[in-house]
């Protein structure tokens, strides 16, 4: 050994004292400088990892992690500063929750699988939503146990959701042929038995919204709009009526109109400020015959005038109804009101014989329920015979009349 080599290794041994000296003092950072100078990585990254422990920044203690990693000359050493890194980051982007992004949990996730820390590698993919690759780490681990749990979990979920596309798709083809009543039963049931059905009650709460309940709709057909009251009975009031009008001189449910013996009449139902004719108040059922002209609450004029197939048209507070007082023909078809329940619906219904109605390119049914926004054809893509407006929500009531005022009947 040269003299030159004998000095070396005294200068070595020196620093090598001297950071451990600084060790045991608590001077972390000169303690990594000397055993760096004296030719010790090892021992400096061992600092260095001493230094993360004494951190309270998750950052920092990461940082110092990442400095050892570096530093280290051995693998096993090395391997756990990345480790020990991977796990640190693995919390800190855990923490952030979906404010996280999805680039540094994958980094994570492998760091991790790269430092041998794969249980922890596959709570990552599994926040990742891999599930390959979680079942590929938990079986390089040895996690059995855990392995079969995810496969059954998995096996699980890929069920529900096998169950919920065809739920959907069940629902929208329904909807598709305007059987909406089976659409809404279907998805009730669903979301009745299964928890997570988020994706139902959205097509649940849309298909609610476009169903038409009645009893006023509006038909656009041979480029007129009709506002249409349904029903086997029309009334007139300003509460639980047919036709709203809101006038306090009009009882709630002011009169009615039905098909009587002697064709359409008209019925005052024993209200407060009455109905009249020409001056003469109605105490039974007036027939309509041509038509009639009656003053509700003795301020709201109404005009009743006889309609196709035996129903009527009733014009009031500047609006015009058509009352067909049964099924409502339109082309071939009729369009009724069915009551189911507390439901109600506005059915298309084909007569036996007449030609299919066509929603698209779906043929329908002989009784679908209508939705706002539908075509109906007589041909398969064809011209709309008539159509119902996407938004039907009919005119607000007005108030043909002043202040006077009228109890409930």
């Amino acid at each position: 050994m040269s003299l030159f080599e004998w000095f070396g290794l005294k200068r070595g041994d020196g620093r090598r004292r001297a950071a451990e000296a600084k060790e045991l003092a608590g001077d972390l950072a000169g303690a990594v400088e000397l055993y760096l100078e004296a030719g010790m990585p090892d021992d400096a990254a061992r600092v260095l990892l001493l230094r993360a422990d004494a951190e309270r920044s998750v950052e920092k203690r990461i940082a110092f992690c990442a400095s050892a990693s570096r530093t280290a000359e051995s693998p096993e050493l090395r391997r756990a500063a990345l480790g020990r890194k991977a796990l640190l980051a693995f919390d800190l982007v855990r923490a952030r929750g979906a404010s996280a992004m999805r680039s540094e949990l994958l980094a994570v996730a492998r760091e991790l699988e790269a430092a041998g820390e794969l249980e922890r590698a596959a709570d990552a993919y599994a926040l990742l939503g891999d599930a390959e690759s979680e079942a590929r780490v938990l079986a390089a681990a040895g996690a059995i146990d855990r392995l079969e749990e995810r496969l059954r979990a998995s096996m699980t979920a890929e069920r529900s959701q096998r169950a919920l596309d065809v739920a959907l798709r069940r629902i929208t083809d329904l909807d598709r042929m305007a059987e909406r009543r089976e659409a809404i039963a279907v998805a009730e049931a669903w979301t009745g038995e299964n928890r997570d059905g988020e994706q139902v009650a959205d097509a649940l709460r849309g298909l609610r919204a476009r169903v038409l309940s009645g009893p006023i709709v509006s038909i656009e057909q041979g480029g007129a709009l009709l506002r249409c009251a349904l029903g086997e009975e029309v009334t007139i009031g300003r509460g639980e009526a047919t036709i709203v009008i809101a006038s306090r001189a009009v009882s709630r449910i002011h009169v009615r109109i039905r098909r009587g013996r002697s064709g359409v009449e008209v019925e005052d139902l024993g209200t407060r400020n009455g109905t009249t004719l020409a001056g003469a108040r109605l105490t039974a059922p007036l027939p309509v015959g041509r038509g009639v002209q009656i003053l509700l609450g003795g301020e709201v004029p109404c005009a009743i005038a006889p309609g196709e197939e035996g129903g009527c048209v009733v014009e009031i507070a500047g609006e015009r109804f058509v009352a067909p007082l049964g099924d409502l023909p339109v082309g071939p078809w009729r369009i009724g009101l069915d009551r189911a329940g507390a439901s109600a619906f506005v059915v298309l219904k084909t007569p036996p014989g007449a030609p299919p109605p066509f929603l698209g390119d779906y043929q329908l049914a002989a009784s679908v329920e209508l939705c706002a926004g539908d075509a109906i054809a007589a041909a398969r893509g064809g011209a709309a015979v008539f159509r119902l407006p996407a938004a039907d929500r009919g005119p607000a009531p007005r108030r043909p009349g002043g202040p006077s005022e009228g109890g409930p009947a």
